[in-house]
């Protein structure tokens, strides 16, 4: 998370400083006019090479940026850089003279929400005001983070139709505490197979019987405990998975996708319990608190 390295000055901070994209120096003035007069302190970049240069130093600085979206060749893909770069960024498209569709691509890209150059004057500040309050959300939830821990347990009847929704809550959890990025995603083929398992072969579906899940989450790693009240079995027998032979056997498949997965596996006597343990690798990995915006903003 380089962006966020200063969050205690950003989240303090009382002016709000916008960067501007736009063609050339030409381009009508009336929109940064209107930047202007609401307050917010402006920096204009005719390029999008000196943009990126200057970010790389000073994205710190800026609340939000504003693209102009011109449909010149390499625009999308120079969103597309700052949102992979300055994940903590809002990105302000402004459509000047473009075809829907392109709007459409530059939101995909990265933008998160666009207004028209003609835009009123209190529309403007309205919505850039909204995602600068919702980046501030942001900065103070991560500056909190390191702070935060969450437990919890689930105990659900041997029924296969329950296990997405409890999939897709553990997966959550990982997001919002930064464990994971959406390239890792494919954990939930881990809680998938794990949580399969105690209902078919350690519960045998049996309704009456109920499948325990205690998990535990911080900004450093997941753990997750998986129970069925099945009888267990022999997993020292198990046989490698990664073995040629036994790499397209139905018996320990699942065990090999949880081990892709995840950085530990720790099978318990007498075999009813599981151990799924995800680190955070660190580094830029960005929290995502907001299940409906993977982008963020």
């Amino acid at each position: 998370m380089k962006d966020l390295a200063s969050i205690p000055e950003l989240i303090t901070t009382k002016s709000i400083k916008l960067a501007f994209l736009h063609k050339n120096d030409t381009t009508d003035t009336r929109l940064y006019d209107k930047l202007n007069h609401s307050g917010y302190e402006v920096f204009e970049f005719h390029s999008r090479g000196l943009l990126l240069s200057w970010l790389q130093a000073n994205a710190n600085l800026v609340e939000t940026l504003l693209v102009e979206l011109d449909e010149t060749p390499g625009l999308l893909a120079t969103i597309a850089n700052i949102r992979d770069r300055y994940p903590s960024m809002p990105i302000l498209a402004v459509a000047k003279e473009c075809e829907t569709n392109y709007i459409r691509e530059a939101i995909s890209s990265g933008a998160n929400h666009f207004i028209p150059e003609s835009v009123d004057p209190k529309v403007l500040s309205n919505t850039v005001d909204r995602l600068v309050n919702f980046r501030m959300e942001f900065l103070r939830y991560v500056h909190a983070l390191p702070f935060l821990k969450t437990s919890l347990e689930a105990r659900i009847p041997s029924r296969l139709d329950l296990l997405g929704g409890l999939v897709y809550y553990l997966t959550e959890e990982m997001f919002k505490h930064g464990i994971i990025t959406l390239r890792e995603i494919n954990v939930k083929v881990a809680f998938v197979e794990a949580l399969t398992n105690a209902v078919e072969h350690g519960n045998r579906l049996n309704p009456e019987k109920e499948v325990i899940v205690r998990a535990e989450f911080d900004n450093k790693y997941a753990k997750i405990h998986i129970f069925d009240e099945g009888e267990g079995f022999d997993f020292k027998s198990l046989p490698d998975p990664t073995q040629k032979e036994n790499l397209f056997r139905a018996r320990g498949r699942g065990v090999f996708m949880m081990r892709q997965f995840m950085d530990d596996v720790i099978f318990h006597e007498p075999g009813n319990h599981v151990t799924l343990i995800k680190y955070c690798t660190g580094g830029d990995i960005t929290p995502r608190p907001y299940p409906w915006e993977r982008r963020m903003i």
